[in-house]
């Protein structure tokens, strides 16, 4: 039965008696959210004005201003069934005046038990249609047969009836979502809901500058959503490119101190309007929007991996990037000509850099405008890039949305007006122009089919015509308008123009309440606009509405979607003008573009703390469901020292998309620009990037089909562990790999937290000595600290300088066992570029388990479908926690020799040079220890022993080599008992068939017998006597 069958429960609540004050003042919901601004009206009579309480005794940095305890909705009549669902009416509370002008009066309630994991929920206008995100999202099959979450709505007594409700989840009762602390407020132009967080442990949110990854909850201060061109540079609490209302709380076990149950579960608001949000010690987090409708999900996970799958299969899962973009990007703002690009990367690829892609910034444009090339500084491009893409180095250019208003000679804007792509004014009557880079600008609609087409016919006439590239690199589309309402643009002097937008006055371009992504800018001088650094917001957009004749959209509803529109159709042109699957990388992002594009974080400073934000934006954005993204290695602004260079290249190294890219004026920071050491240091970290890049494509084919993070905070791996919820500086690569970077100058050690798992150091092979607890692990200036965790297997290649040469290298394992033995892992292979491999299979995928106990290393193959993999070689074992002596591992009758890594713990076994083809190869291992040996080939299956150490004819004692015959028989050199065993397939006990009549030179006694060989042709056999020094 469901939950909400149960009626309504009406709950009566006794105020705040018993309570302190400081608890009393925790409850309370700010009325005067833009206090902060220089230019508030706030004041005690202003505050009253929106029908709010004052206090004058509270401090002034708490709430002082606040709703009435009354103010909200009360329920008319009963739920009504849906399809997917119910519904509830109801109505404003006309006992209290409103905060804003215009209120909504009568509102519907709509539930939608949307999947058994993801509940549905939205809040909107009775009586007038309201703008809705137009993006696509998976459908709901109909109502959930078997929901894990229950929606109960009460009415307050107390407080005029006013109506809550609460969303929890039903195996625990954690709850998820509890709107009884009040704060509802439905406007035309003002929308807050107020929500109790189950704990304090807030995570997500953005695109913003966040200094650490887990919210303070204590800081009442409000952070704006709004797509911004706002560099990462600057102080805390910026909006920046994208928008992603999305949070998460990790969830507390009941009558705590805030220790984690393990459970989390996700929030999204589906607004695109710009908002802000903002916590309480209560805890509570208070959402606000100027626009659109309260539309809800809440994903249950429970698991924090679950949680970012169920968002993902909600927005779409994200791209499956071409193989080579996996690899080491090169870039920088500006290489004044392609003669200085060339001599840059010639000497990173003389000096070993491994280089998979270049990339072009507007440098290459002539007057930087959009499809157009500089004759003369970027003379020859077009050949030079083809010379690269031959050599195995990809390209990457920049394309801005902004065209250049040229109605004369420029043909994509004279095109453009033909065909009428570009944004107008609300009136309609004129395109609406802005100031970017060549000057005066016209911004193309990207949410009519006719503006797609010419957008793709442009791009694909440029990659034919003009020079050819893999991938796009989209700048300035959140969109960014250069001094928008300033007197003139600040490149004035190298455009000729001083033409900039002036915005009307409006409700759309001067809403009743601004939001943070305004007011947090105000000037010393004056108040800042919402459509500073961006087009004005009353602007038309979208197709024409047969039923209004007006256009679809305004671009207050759309301006987060703007980055977002352009997305799909630029991806599209791509892969239709190359053939290929290619890679976008838009600044500017919203909820679901992770499904054609990565993303990277934007103009950042060459600064120690921008590198430790950087690893907060990688993480955020993996749970965005854009796990291809990375920062500017080494900073964008400033000049960057060695030292701190050296150290971002280190953590850069594992990024999910790893660029260095620098500003203009700024010196060179590419690897080889640095000393030696540098250098080095730099190749090193690289050259383990690409040795576990198979590792990184796997993971990110797992995002693709499985909506799983590619980079991880600890806490998704170890989510009981409270001590993982504070810690953002040291991150997973998937489930396995633990990176714990220097993010502090000067420094030469790290302490690194190590949760409760078998943990190894990568170099050495030594097993961390401490679990659930810090402790400081050296880090040289040449070192970045990296642990593997047991339990894994780890596929890897072999190095080469870039990945056309490395994906010819043989394949190995590295294997990590866990405390009872065992490992696995898998690998994901195709040809690294078709558009859609996995649809037509054309893919190799297999997994790998690993058991010390039963001395198995086992494949199973899901999917060959890859034609190219029968060519290719596993030629190496690295094995983490074993001793040397332990094991042999013998194909077909060769025995390859294991050895120790020179100064390290780590067993190896090389040159084994074994197709990648299960029905062509069988491996056995030999182990010592457990004196057993094991056939591999699809499953490990014991095929002598494994009855323990002994002398009798069904036990071995110390197997060394042996050899297997066409109908499947061993001979084993059973080393401990001095003799030869041939044991045939299937017989539970060996036969003697050499020695056996203890250790000496008999002519029918051994000492240790160390190999032995069948020759079929005179029916004998040949035998190492080791210890004799003999051949038998």
């Amino acid at each position: 039965m469901y939950c909400l069958q149960r009626l309504v429960e009406i709950v009566f609540f006794i105020g705040f008696v018993g309570c302190s004050c400081a608890n009393e003042l925790f409850e309370r919901i700010e009325c005067f959210p833009e206090r902060e601004s220089k230019f508030s009206t706030y004041s005690k009579d202003a505050c009253l004005a929106r029908g709010c309480e004052y206090d004058e005794k509270t401090p002034t940095d708490m709430v002082q201003c606040y709703l009435k305890s009354n103010y909200g909705y009360i329920m008319q009549g009963d739920q009504q069934a849906t399809a997917g669902g119910f519904q509830l009416r109801l109505t404003l509370n006309q006992a209290v005046s409103s905060m804003f002008p215009d209120p909504i009066n009568n509102v519907i309630l709509d539930v939608q038990y949307y999947t058994n994991d993801i509940l549905r929920f939205r809040l909107y206008d009775a009586n007038n249609s309201r703008y809705e995100v137009p993006i696509p999202l998976k459908s709901s099959s109909g109502r959930a047969p078997s929901p894990k979450y229950d929606f109960t709505y009460h009415s307050n007594s107390s407080r005029d009836n006013l109506f809550f409700f609460k969303i929890t989840r039903q195996a625990d009762q954690a709850t998820l979502f509890d709107t009884s602390a009040g704060g509802l407020v439905l406007n035309n132009q003002f929308l807050q809901i107020v929500s109790r967080l189950q704990s304090r442990h807030v995570f997500g949110f953005g695109e913003n500058n966040h200094d650490t990854l887990k919210h303070d909850v204590n800081d009442r201060r409000p952070w704006g959503i709004f797509a911004r061109d706002q560099g990462t540079n600057e102080n805390t609490r910026l909006n920046h490119y994208g928008a992603h209302p999305f949070y998460l709380v990790m969830e507390q076990l009941p009558n705590t101190d805030q220790v984690p149950s393990g459970n989390m579960h996700g929030v999204l608001l589906l607004n695109s309007n710009a908002m802000d949000y903002s916590f309480t010690p209560m805890p509570s987090v208070t959402i606000r929007t100027i626009g659109g409708i309260l539309d809800f999900f809440v994903f249950l996970g429970p698991k924090p991996e679950q949680v970012i799958q169920q968002y993902t299969w909600l927005v779409g899962y994200s791209i499956l990037p071409p193989y080579w973009s996996i690899g080491f990007h090169l870039s920088r703002w500006e290489y004044r000509s392609l003669a200085e690009m060339q001599k840059v990367i010639k000497r990173n690829r003389d000096a070993g850099v491994p280089l998979d892609v270049q990339h072009a910034d507007i440098d290459y444009m002539d007057a930087r405008k959009t499809f157009t090339i500089d004759s003369i500084n970027y003379e020859g491009m077009k050949e030079y890039f083809l010379q690269l893409n031959n050599e195995g180095v990809r390209t990457i250019i920049i394309l801005d949305p902004a065209l250049f208003d040229d109605q004369v000679n420029y043909q994509p804007t004279i095109q453009g007006i033909q065909e009428d792509v570009f944004i107008k004014w609300s009136n309609g009557s004129g395109l609406m122009k802005g100031a970017c880079w060549p000057g005066e600008v016209f911004f193309p609609d990207y949410f009519t089919n006719r503006t797609q087409q010419w957008w793709s016919r442009l791009i694909r006439d440029f990659r034919r015509d003009m020079v050819s590239f893999d991938g796009l690199w989209i700048d300035m589309n959140e969109p960014a308008v250069f001094d928008t309402n300033e007197d003139r643009p600040w490149n004035a002097g190298e455009t000729g123009s001083n033409y900039t937008l002036k915005c009307p006055e409006n409700s759309f371009d001067d809403p009743p309440y601004r939001t943070m992504a305004a007011f947090r800018y105000d000037a010393i001088n004056k108040t800042v606009r919402l459509s500073q650094k961006t087009l004005c917001l009353s602007a038309q957009q979208g197709e024409i509405d047969s039923s209004t004749g007006k256009h679809k959209y305004i671009h207050y509803d759309v301006h987060n979607l703007y980055g977002w529109s352009q997305t799909k159709p630029t991806l599209d042109a791509l892969r239709a003008a190359s053939g290929k699957r290619g890679l976008v990388l838009p600044r500017s992002t919203f909820v679901g573009s992770g499904q054609w594009s990565g993303h990277w974080l934007g103009d950042n400073t060459a600064e120690w703390h921008e590198m430790k934000r950087s690893i907060i934006g990688m993480t955020e954005f993996n749970w965005f469901g854009i796990p291809f993204n990375g920062a500017d290695i080494c900073g964008y602004f400033n000049n960057a020292t060695e030292e701190m260079c050296t150290r971002w290249m280190q953590v850069g190294a594992f990024y999910p998309f790893s660029r260095n890219h620098n500003n203009r004026d700024t010196i060179d920071q590419d690897p080889a620009a640095w000393s030696t050491a540098s250098l080095n240091s730099m190749i090193s970290v690289l050259r383990i990037r690409y040795t576990i890049l198979p590792y990184y494509y796997t993971l990110f084919y797992k995002a693709h089909t499985q909506g799983s993070t590619v980079i991880r905070p600890l806490f998704h791996e170890f989510p009981s562990d409270k001590a993982t919820l504070d810690i953002y500086l040291q991150f997973l690569v998937g489930p396995y790999v633990m990176i714990a970077p220097v993010t502090d100058a000067g420094a030469r050690a790290v302490q690194i937290y190590i949760p409760s798992s078998p943990w190894y150091n990568f170099y050495n092979g030594s097993i961390i000595p401490v679990q659930n607890q810090s402790m400081s692990i050296n880090a040289p200036l040449d070192t970045i600290p990296i642990l593997l965790r047991g339990g894994a297997i780890v596929p890897t290649q072999g190095f080469a300088n870039n990945t056309k040469l490395s994906r010819m290298q043989p394949f190995g394992l590295i294997i990590v066992p866990d405390l009872n033995g065992n490992a696995e892992g898998d690998l994901f292979y195709d040809d690294g570029e078709s558009i859609d491999t996995i649809t037509t299979k054309s893919y190799f995928l297999a997994t790998f388990k690993w058991s010390s106990s039963k001395s198995q290393l086992t494949m199973m193959v899901d999917v060959n479908g890859y034609k190219e993999m029968s060519n290719m070689k596993l030629n190496s074992l690295t094995i983490y926690g074993l001793k040397p002596t332990q094991t042999t591992v013998h194909v077909a009758g060769k025995q390859y020799p294991t050895s120790l890594r020179p100064n390290t713990q780590i067993v190896e076994v090389n040159d084994m040079g074994l197709p990648m083809d299960p029905s062509r190869w069988i491996i056995n291992v030999g182990s010592w220890c457990e004196n057993r040996v094991v056939r591999w080939s699809l499953n490990g299956v014991t095929v002598a022993d494994g009855n323990g150490r002994g002398v009798g004819l069904n036990q071995l004692n110390e197997s060394w080599g042996l050899y297997e015959d066409d109908d499947q028989t061993v001979f084993i050199d059973d080393r401990g008992n001095q003799r030869i065993v041939k044991w045939k397939l299937g017989v539970m006990s060996g036969q003697i068939v050499a020695g056996g009549n203890g250790q000496g030179n008999r002519p029918d006694q051994l000492s240790q017998p160390s190999n032995v060989i069948v020759n079929k042709e005179t029916d004998s056999i040949i035998i190492c006597d080791q210890g004799n020094r003999r051949v038998m």
